[in-house]
Protein backbone atom coordinates (compact mmCIF):
# COMPACT_ATOMS: atom_id res chain seq x y z
CA UNK A 1 0.00 0.00 0.00
CA UNK A 2 2.79 2.14 0.82
CA UNK A 3 3.91 1.85 -2.99
CA UNK A 4 0.96 2.69 -4.58
CA UNK A 5 0.61 5.63 -2.34
CA UNK A 6 4.40 6.81 -3.39
CA UNK A 7 3.56 6.44 -7.04
CA UNK A 8 0.78 7.90 -6.74
CA UNK A 9 2.37 10.86 -5.22
CA UNK A 10 4.99 10.91 -7.49
CA UNK A 11 2.56 10.84 -10.37
CA UNK A 12 0.88 14.45 -9.03
CA UNK A 13 3.89 15.79 -8.69
CA UNK A 14 5.28 15.45 -11.68
CA UNK A 15 1.74 16.39 -13.31
CA UNK A 16 2.00 19.55 -11.34
CA UNK A 17 5.63 20.14 -12.59
CA UNK A 18 5.19 19.15 -16.58
CA UNK A 19 1.42 20.33 -16.48
CA UNK A 20 -1.29 18.37 -17.69
CA UNK A 21 -2.20 18.53 -21.73
CA UNK A 22 -5.11 17.86 -23.10
CA UNK A 23 -5.68 14.80 -25.24
CA UNK A 24 -7.44 17.13 -28.03
CA UNK A 25 -7.39 20.20 -29.39
CA UNK A 26 -11.07 20.76 -28.03
CA UNK A 27 -10.54 19.99 -24.67
CA UNK A 28 -7.93 22.29 -24.32
CA UNK A 29 -10.02 24.99 -26.28
CA UNK A 30 -12.99 24.90 -23.42
CA UNK A 31 -10.10 24.97 -21.05
CA UNK A 32 -9.71 28.33 -21.54
CA UNK A 33 -12.77 29.74 -23.82
CA UNK A 34 -16.18 29.78 -22.43
CA UNK A 35 -18.73 26.81 -23.63
CA UNK A 36 -21.04 29.84 -25.38
CA UNK A 37 -17.84 29.69 -27.59
CA UNK A 38 -18.92 27.83 -31.01
CA UNK A 39 -16.57 26.39 -32.48
CA UNK A 40 -17.78 26.76 -36.39
CA UNK A 41 -13.67 25.74 -37.85
CA UNK A 42 -11.10 23.27 -37.07
CA UNK A 43 -8.08 23.53 -39.64
CA UNK A 44 -4.36 23.08 -39.83
CA UNK A 45 -1.93 25.28 -41.24
CA UNK A 46 1.45 23.97 -41.56
CA UNK A 47 1.03 21.08 -38.93
CA UNK A 48 -0.65 23.62 -36.37
CA UNK A 49 -4.02 22.53 -35.58
CA UNK A 50 -6.19 26.25 -35.03
CA UNK A 51 -9.79 26.60 -34.58
CA UNK A 52 -11.95 29.66 -36.00
CA UNK A 53 -14.97 30.05 -33.34
CA UNK A 54 -18.09 32.76 -32.75
CA UNK A 55 -16.77 35.34 -29.95
CA UNK A 56 -19.99 36.93 -28.28
CA UNK A 57 -19.19 39.98 -26.83
CA UNK A 58 -20.53 41.62 -23.59
CA UNK A 59 -22.88 44.12 -25.89
CA UNK A 60 -24.42 41.02 -27.44
CA UNK A 61 -22.40 41.53 -30.69
CA UNK A 62 -20.89 38.11 -32.00
CA UNK A 63 -17.57 38.29 -33.38
CA UNK A 64 -15.04 36.17 -34.56
CA UNK A 65 -11.74 34.49 -33.07
CA UNK A 66 -9.14 32.20 -33.69
CA UNK A 67 -7.01 29.69 -31.29
CA UNK A 68 -3.93 28.14 -32.42
CA UNK A 69 -2.38 25.33 -30.63
CA UNK A 70 0.98 23.79 -30.05
CA UNK A 71 1.56 19.78 -29.41
CA UNK A 72 1.18 16.56 -30.79
CA UNK A 73 -1.98 13.69 -30.22
CA UNK A 74 0.30 11.54 -28.63
CA UNK A 75 1.96 14.29 -26.01
CA UNK A 76 -1.01 16.13 -25.91
CA UNK A 77 -1.95 19.85 -26.95
CA UNK A 78 -1.58 23.17 -25.49
CA UNK A 79 -2.94 26.65 -26.64
CA UNK A 80 -0.19 28.67 -28.41
CA UNK A 81 -1.96 32.16 -28.67
CA UNK A 82 -6.23 33.25 -29.14
CA UNK A 83 -8.00 36.54 -30.06
CA UNK A 84 -10.93 37.47 -30.88
CA UNK A 85 -12.75 40.34 -33.19
CA UNK A 86 -16.21 41.97 -33.84
CA UNK A 87 -16.89 45.38 -35.44
CA UNK A 88 -20.19 45.46 -37.61
CA UNK A 89 -18.44 45.38 -41.04
CA UNK A 90 -19.91 42.51 -43.44
CA UNK A 91 -15.98 41.36 -44.26
CA UNK A 92 -13.89 41.33 -41.06
CA UNK A 93 -10.53 40.32 -41.03
CA UNK A 94 -7.98 39.95 -38.39
CA UNK A 95 -4.52 38.07 -37.99
CA UNK A 96 -2.55 35.90 -35.29
CA UNK A 97 1.75 35.61 -35.18
CA UNK A 98 2.42 32.40 -35.50
CA UNK A 99 6.27 31.53 -34.72
CA UNK A 100 7.06 28.18 -36.47
CA UNK A 101 9.97 25.47 -36.07
CA UNK A 102 11.83 27.18 -38.96
CA UNK A 103 12.37 30.38 -36.83
CA UNK A 104 9.84 32.31 -39.49
CA UNK A 105 6.71 34.50 -37.54
CA UNK A 106 4.16 34.21 -39.96
CA UNK A 107 0.31 35.07 -39.77
CA UNK A 108 -3.23 33.54 -39.81
CA UNK A 109 -5.17 35.75 -41.37
CA UNK A 110 -8.74 34.98 -40.51
CA UNK A 111 -12.20 36.42 -40.62
CA UNK A 112 -15.95 36.15 -41.56
CA UNK A 113 -17.75 37.15 -44.91
CA UNK A 114 -21.30 38.66 -44.56
CA UNK A 115 -21.58 40.14 -48.08
CA UNK A 116 -22.91 38.03 -50.52
CA UNK A 117 -21.34 39.67 -53.35
CA UNK A 118 -17.59 38.61 -51.70
CA UNK A 119 -16.23 35.23 -53.75
CA UNK A 120 -12.60 35.47 -53.49
CA UNK A 121 -9.91 37.22 -50.86
CA UNK A 122 -6.51 37.39 -51.55
CA UNK A 123 -3.73 38.01 -49.38
CA UNK A 124 -0.04 39.40 -49.85
CA UNK A 125 2.90 37.84 -48.28
CA UNK A 126 5.94 40.34 -47.53
CA UNK A 127 7.32 39.01 -51.02
CA UNK A 128 4.15 40.70 -52.95
CA UNK A 129 2.78 36.83 -53.82
CA UNK A 130 -0.83 36.45 -54.02
CA UNK A 131 -1.96 33.70 -51.61
CA UNK A 132 -5.89 33.03 -52.25
CA UNK A 133 -7.59 32.10 -48.52
CA UNK A 134 -9.23 29.12 -48.21
CA UNK A 135 -13.60 30.15 -47.85
CA UNK A 136 -15.33 27.97 -45.50
CA UNK A 137 -19.13 28.19 -45.49
CA UNK A 138 -20.19 27.53 -42.42
CA UNK A 139 -23.79 27.19 -40.34
CA UNK A 140 -22.88 30.95 -38.85
CA UNK A 141 -21.33 32.61 -42.04
CA UNK A 142 -18.38 32.39 -44.48
CA UNK A 143 -14.83 31.80 -42.89
CA UNK A 144 -11.68 32.41 -44.48
CA UNK A 145 -8.38 32.27 -43.29
CA UNK A 146 -4.75 31.75 -44.83
CA UNK A 147 -1.56 32.03 -43.67
CA UNK A 148 1.20 33.84 -45.20
CA UNK A 149 4.72 36.39 -43.48
CA UNK A 150 3.90 39.77 -43.47
CA UNK A 151 5.24 43.08 -43.13
CA UNK A 152 1.96 44.74 -43.37
CA UNK A 153 -1.19 43.77 -44.02
CA UNK A 154 -2.98 43.77 -47.14
CA UNK A 155 -5.78 42.14 -47.95
CA UNK A 156 -8.25 41.87 -51.03
CA UNK A 157 -12.26 40.73 -51.41
CA UNK A 158 -13.12 40.67 -55.06
CA UNK A 159 -17.16 39.56 -56.05
CA UNK A 160 -17.75 37.25 -58.81
CA UNK A 161 -17.22 39.77 -62.11
CA UNK A 162 -13.67 40.30 -60.51
CA UNK A 163 -14.06 43.64 -59.00
CA UNK A 164 -13.19 44.61 -55.44
CA UNK A 165 -15.14 45.04 -52.95
CA UNK A 166 -13.19 45.96 -50.31
CA UNK A 167 -9.41 46.48 -49.73
CA UNK A 168 -7.43 46.52 -46.73
CA UNK A 169 -5.33 48.84 -46.14
CA UNK A 170 -8.41 51.14 -47.48
CA UNK A 171 -6.61 52.25 -50.58
CA UNK A 172 -8.52 55.91 -50.17
CA UNK A 173 -6.38 56.05 -46.56
CA UNK A 174 -3.03 54.80 -48.01
CA UNK A 175 -3.12 57.48 -50.85
CA UNK A 176 -4.20 60.30 -48.15
CA UNK A 177 -2.07 58.89 -45.47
Amino acid sequence: MKIFKSILILIIICMSVTGCKSKTVEEEFYKSHKKSREIVYQGTVLERPFILYKAPFDNGNVGIGAAVFDGSDRKGWSLSSSNSLYDGNKFLVDTTGINFKDNVRRHLIFGYIDDPDIIRVEMIDKYNQVIDATIIQTNWKRVFYGLVEIHELKVIAYDKNNRIVTEIPDRITSIES
